[in-house]
């Protein structure tokens, strides 16, 4: 059973590799802010569709962690890049969002911002943080159709 587990973790492990690899997080900077009478620390970077495939990307998803003293994540948030932030909007289906068209995909060699944040009262104290990529679908092309 132990080996059938190694196994699979070991056949799922390329697949996220590959759709992570999609894009490149070209630079990233945070700061304590506030506004809206709240204290939050703004995570705002830049990335870039690095798809090897010379195709469009429906998403990138990304990863903000929160680090403490010792490199021990402590907060997380997820977020989009810019033309698909509204993907993390909780009363929008991302499906449904995603199918209208509404989310413009992201062109091959394209760069575009992203932000993340996390409020100060909801986050234990956290000396550093990362950025990680996730998730890079590629776009499907759209039929002449549609």
């Amino acid at each position: 059973m132990r080996r059938l587990a190694l196994v699979l973790l070991l056949l799922a492990a390329p697949a996220r590799a590959a759709d992570a690899a999609g894009a490149q997080v070209l630079e990233h900077k945070g700061r304590w802010e506030s506004g809206y009478g709240a204290q939050f620390y703004n995570v705002v970077g830049r990335l870039k569709n690095t798809n090897t495939s010379g195709h469009q990307l429906r998403y990138v998803k990304l990863r903000i962690e929160a680090l403490d003293e010792h490199r021990n994540v402590v907060a997380k948030t997820e977020t989009f890049n810019e033309s698909a932030e509204a993907l993390a909007v909780p009363d929008l289906n991302p499906e449904e969002l995603l199918k209208s068209g509404k989310v413009k995909p992201l062109p091959a060699d394209a760069e575009e911002r992203f932000r993340g944040s996390f409020l100060k009262e909801e986050t234990p104290p956290f000396t550093d943080y990362r950025v990680k990529v996730i998730e890079t679908p590629e776009a499907t092309p759209r039929s002449p159709s549609e």
